[in-house]
């Protein structure tokens, strides 16, 4: 009986080698990261209380009964622009006119925007509106306290993230190291992209489609040349990638007479599953090699991205201390007809359409493992229970979203 996703990927991060310790990073390098350590303000922030809106500085009680029709006339006693402060308090029945983020002038104790506000006679500013005390202002420590924890280990760093550890002067990041991943196309057919096709020849689109997936998730790839269907060779590379933290291959883990991938596994390693219930991508391996996690994908394209998605990313963010991993799923009504029943799990390369106000689940109508044109565009992958359908527009199925990110 075939195992299902859930055992595969189960068993799989049953497996999670030990964490790495944590290294620095230059904050321009964190971005999809994962934070190794809390990190505490060293200040306030802001460090002073300032203004939020470009306007006027006043004594809120000085304009308590301003309006339009009775507006509160305030002496300017000058221009605050960000970054000059100035020391001398402001007196009542004054005013400052103050710009956004500028440091608040001592005494006052609020800002009427400069929209509440007119131009008045021999240097005066009419108040058009009353402010209530700490209106438009933001307190030195509204946001951040000095020694306050603001960030946890295991966070994802994103942009926003990048922001803050920049607001509180980080300009080396502690991290947990990336996984470096081993990538080894297996084939005698395969040739590397540039170079000139022989008959029979295929190009080697799965190195680079699954580097390309591992920068993506987070890690660093290293990808091998090709190695042909050949056992001793296929030995010898697989032992010079183990030096990796994961080991990948593609192609090879069938049943066919050239497919040694398992046998190599096998001797070199071990073999804790072989073929999962889904499609595409039953043929999926996972054991170890001289120590490494190792992951034997299908060959066909499609085949071999669906498995590093469901198998191999989760591995990869683990390893990164990531525990919010997973891709968000959700239920969809289909945008159109589906017919296509499969007796094991089908995952559908499918578009998100927005249609009458409604968010729907649009499926490629070309689903053969072979066709990567069916991943252009591709937002989700539609989950098909086995030996259900066919399924009428309307119908909800559930819908693992993949634009999201790390």
């Amino acid at each position: 009986m075939l195992m299902t996703v859930e055992e595969a990927q189960s068993r799989i991060l049953s497996r999670i080698p030990p964490p790495s310790p944590q290294e620095l990073t230059p904050l321009m390098s964190a971005l999809g990261r994962v934070l190794a350590a809390p990190v505490y303000s060293g200040e306030d922030i802001p460090g002073f209380t300032n203004s939020s809106m470009d306007g006027y500085a006043v004594h809120s009680a000085d304009v308590a009964h301003a309006c339009g029709d009775s507006p509160a006339a305030l002496t300017v006693r000058g221009t605050i622009a960000a970054g000059h402060p100035v020391s001398q308090p402001l007196s009542r029945g004054e005013a400052y006119k103050i710009m956004t983020g500028a440091p608040l002038p001592p005494a006052a104790d609020a800002v009427i925007q400069v929209e509440w506000t007119a131009p008045g006679e021999h240097g005066q500013v009419l108040a058009l509106s009353a402010v209530r005390p700490g209106q438009n202002v933001r307190l030195a420590g509204q946001d951040m306290q000095k020694g306050q924890r603001v960030l946890e280990p295991g966070l994802v760093i994103s942009p926003p993230i990048v922001g803050i550890l920049a607001t509180l002067g980080i300009e080396q990041v502690p991290v947990f190291p990336r996984p470096r991943v081993a990538i080894v196309s297996t084939g005698d057919e395969l040739v590397s992209a540039g170079e000139p096709l022989r008959p029979g020849q295929i190009r080697n689109s799965n190195s680079y489609a699954l580097a390309a997936a591992v920068q993506a998730a987070g890690a660093d790839p290293w990808v091998f040349p090709p190695v042909a269907d050949v056992k001793t060779a296929i030995a010898e590379r697989f032992a010079e990638a183990a030096s990796a933290d994961i080991v990948l291959s593609s192609g090879g883990v069938s049943v066919g007479d050239f497919d040694w991938v398992k046998e190599v596994l096998q001797e070199q390693g071990t073999l804790d599953l072989w073929r999962v219930n889904m499609k595409p991508g039953k043929p999926v391996a996972f054991g170890s090699i001289h120590g490494r996690p190792f992951f034997g994908l299908p060959g066909n394209p499609v085949s071999a991205l669906v498995t590093f998605e469901l198998f191999v990313r989760p591995m990869i963010r683990e390893m990164m201390q990531d525990r919010l991993w997973a891709r968000p799923t959700v239920s969809l009504p289909l945008h159109e007809d589906f017919s296509e029943v499969q007796d094991r799990r089908h995952y559908v390369r499918s578009r998100l359409v927005e249609d009458a106000g409604r968010l729907w689940v649009s499926p490629y109508s070309r689903q053969d493992s072979a066709v990567q044109t069916s991943w252009i565009g591709a937002e989700a992958l539609m989950v098909v229970p086995p030996d259900t359908g066919p399924y009428a527009r309307g119908e909800h199925l559930p819908v693992m979203i993949l634009r999201s990110g790390f």
